[in-house]
């Protein structure tokens, strides 16, 4: 007896429902596949489960007639979810086997350390996506109506919008995506919400694919600082502008106070920015940023668990999720591009944020209709979705249009932008349309008066 003929017995004998929807027919080998398809087919027409005599009559195969009638024989003890999880455990080490001799026979000796840590990450992503992994359950007798204290603590408002945060918050587990056209404002707007992270002391992790680790520091201070970006980076700077810069460097280092002081009487920048950049960065709150213009799964996974052992992440940012890909391997589809590519990184990322217990947030590219271009099914994985509606420099603000929605209302709303800035809100503001709507109900009302 071994334990896919054990676990087919005790489902059948015990008409075991719940583990049977549990069992995928790849986990069995391939002498009990058309047991497998034959217990389906019965239950797709009788919507139950067969018996013994049932499969016997139902079969045309002598050879699996003969199979069956052993396995009615057969005296099992083991209960049919522990038989299941003992085959989900002997699949799992089998394809990890296979996956690595694969790996073995096709890699070359002298690849890069990175490559081959990629690889083994890989090797993972792929072996998991074949089996289902049990998510802690909680008992029905201890499940609690209201949210605890510590649930409560952790819902993190984006900061994008303050009568938004009122309404609706998001947790350590959620994946929030930003729809928008090329030059809509999708990463800026991701440059916000770790800024605003930061200032209340959550440490963020931002992947960027096409802008480098500088372009998109100098983002993050100038929307720190209210300098404007150019002239940040023309250094371009009135003194008080030099030393509101200084400030707030010297906030992500440890024990940067003399430093600090030491400008304030000198005034050279250059010399404190050699000082304190010899101090250690502080581990409380934190901007890290990874730029990798071919960046995979298995890379933000990696780069997410290594500083995980030194940081407490708040949100983790994809910039942006169409140019993610699922490994480095060579694919016979059509590149990052395809849509089952792209409903796989988005389903991969929203596991992450379960896993590592950190909200996701990511761009995605529309397109001229607004909805997701490549691959509507990218949204499915997602929490909530939103699309970005840019208006004319004058107008001063930005919107944000719910697409989805998962834990609470469909609501949209504007926020004030600053465009010298990039800054986004946090007070709300009337897009040119609500304006226009605002003073037509304005001239009905004075006309009726």
């Amino acid at each position: 007896m071994n334990i896919p003929s054990a676990l087919l017995s005790s489902i059948i004998k015990e008409q075991d429902l719940e583990t049977w929807g549990n069992l995928h027919a790849h986990y069995l080998p391939q002498e009990y596949q058309s047991i497998h398809r034959a217990v389906t087919k019965h239950f797709a027409v009788e919507n139950q489960l067969p018996t013994f005599d049932d499969l016997i009559l139902s079969i045309p195969s002598r050879e699996v007639k003969e199979k069956v009638t052993a396995l009615k024989s057969l005296d099992v003890d083991s209960e049919p979810y522990l038989l299941l999880e003992y085959l989900k455990n002997e699949y799992t080490q089998g394809e990890i086997l296979d996956e690595v001799d694969k790996y073995l026979d096709n890699s070359l000796a002298m690849s890069r350390a990175e490559e081959n840590i990629e690889a083994v990450e890989t090797i993972v992503l792929n072996v998991r996506a074949k089996v289902d992994l049990d998510v802690e359950s909680i008992s029905m007798q201890k499940i609690s109506i209201l949210e605890t204290e510590e649930e409560r603590q952790k819902y993190l408002p984006l900061g994008l919008n303050d009568d938004y945060d009122q309404s609706m918050r998001f947790t350590n587990t959620d994946l929030v995506l930003i729809g928008g056209r090329r030059g809509a404002g999708k990463s800026f707007t991701c440059a916000n919400l770790v800024v605003n992270q930061y200032l209340q002391d959550n440490s963020s992790l931002y992947f960027t694919i096409e802008m480098t680790k500088e372009q998109t520091f100098r983002r993050f201070a100038s929307l720190g600082t209210s300098i404007h970006l150019d002239r940040l980076k023309d250094r371009n700077l009135t003194d008080q502008e030099f030393q509101k810069l200084a400030e707030w460097q010297s906030e992500r280092f440890e024990g940067s106070s003399t430093c600090l002081m030491n400008y304030y009487s000198h005034k050279d920048y250059d010399k404190f920015q050699r000082e304190v950049t010899k101090l250690p960065l502080r581990t409380d709150k934190q901007l890290d940023i990874v730029y990798d213009t071919a960046l995979t799964l298995p890379k933000i996974k990696a780069e997410i668990e290594y500083r995980m052992n030194y940081l407490d992440l708040g949100v983790v940012i994809i910039d942006y999720i169409n140019q993610v890909r699922r490994s480095s391997a060579p694919t016979n589809r059509a590149g990052q591009y395809d849509w089952t590519e792209q409903i796989e990184v988005s389903k991969t990322l929203k596991q992450y944020s379960q896993d590592y217990g950190v909200l996701f947030f990511s761009p995605y590219q529309t397109d001229a209709t607004g909805e997701a271009r490549f691959a509507k099914g990218i949204l499915d994985a997602a929490d909530a979705a939103f699309a970005l509606e840019t208006w004319s420099p004058g107008d001063n603000c930005i919107s944000f249009i719910c697409k989805k929605m998962r834990n609470g209302p469909m609501e949209s709303f504007t926020s004030e932008m600053d465009w010298n800035t990039l800054k986004v809100g946090p007070k709300s503001a009337l897009n040119p349309k609500e304006k226009a709507e605002m003073k037509t109900k304005m001239n009905e009302e004075v006309y009726e008066l």
